[in-house]
């Protein structure tokens, strides 16, 4: 969720998967241990490893599918892991230009939250094909499993699955609200200035505020403060964007940095 590419550092994990090069900051490993720690005291040295490997896992497929629909339109990225999530970003400027296609624009922005509910429709056949099932409840969200036969491989399966299956479901749908710059924001960015490319800009980051505020408020009537922090921050930072550009700064199609970060 960060705008660009965080600093280098000698700490930094790199490595290549499908032809990408990937670099892991090292506060990254930091937001898996917070995550990790919430579920409680009961067995916290394994349910923080386990949640730290889903998070890598679960994030590095979500950027992957961001980078592959890069290359489906000719542009070589690279990935970043860092404490806020993950960046797919485009390897030169000449991006940019490619970018006021709107189609394109949209089917990156959706390729990596779409890679993420492809992760969870493995996770959940495989649940279904070993004789378990999976159930869809009426409330919003709301989705159950038994893994039978393979209960008896015991919590550290359980623990695995729901962390992927909640990283990749209801964190792929949060991902698509409109609140930049997740994936949702930035599609909304891009649709909104298709219809008004005057005012677009400016009305989907009206947008971003109201909506990141209403996940604030609901996150405080949770008393989750991570959705608090996070949302209200996302808020104030489109509403900060809002009044740079009514004093003359940009926020259209161009990219700082090296390019549009997905």
């Amino acid at each position: 969720m960060l705008l660009g590419e965080p600093p280098r550092t000698q700490y930094d994990l790199n490595f290549k998967v499908l032809g990408f090069s990937v670099r892991v900051h090292p506060f990254f490993w930091l937001v898996g241990l917070i995550l990790g720690s919430r579920g409680g005291k009961e067995d916290a040295g394994l349910v923080i490893l386990i949640w730290i490997a889903s998070l890598f896992i679960s994030i590095l497929i979500h950027e992957l599918g961001h980078t592959l629909m890069m290359r489906r339109f000719g542009v070589s990225s690279h990935i970043v892991l860092h404490m806020m999530g993950g960046l797919a970003i485009p390897d030169s400027y000449g991006f940019s230009t490619r970018s006021r296609d709107s189609r394109s624009s949209i089917l990156i922005s959706f390729a990596g939250p779409a890679a993420g509910f492809a992760f969870a429709g493995l996770i959940i056949m495989v649940i279904i094909g070993t004789g378990g099932e999976f159930t869809v409840g009426r409330k919003l969200l709301f989705y159950d499993y038994q893994l039978n036969p393979l209960q008896e491989w015991g919590k550290p399966l359980i623990i695995l699955v729901d962390a992927l299956l909640f990283i990749n479901i209801l964190w792929g749908l949060v991902n698509l609200l409109p609140v930049y710059p997740l994936d949702g924001g930035q599609i909304a960015r891009t649709l909104m200035i298709d219809q008004d490319p005057g005012g677009g800009a400016i009305k989907s980051l009206w947008l971003s505020v109201f909506a990141g505020g209403g996940m604030a408020v609901y996150g405080a009537s949770r008393k989750d403060f991570f959705l608090v922090i996070m949302f209200g921050m996302l808020a104030f930072q489109s509403y900060m964007a809002i009044q740079q550009m009514r004093g003359g700064g940009g926020f259209g199609r161009g990219f700082g940095g090296g390019g549009k970060p997905w």
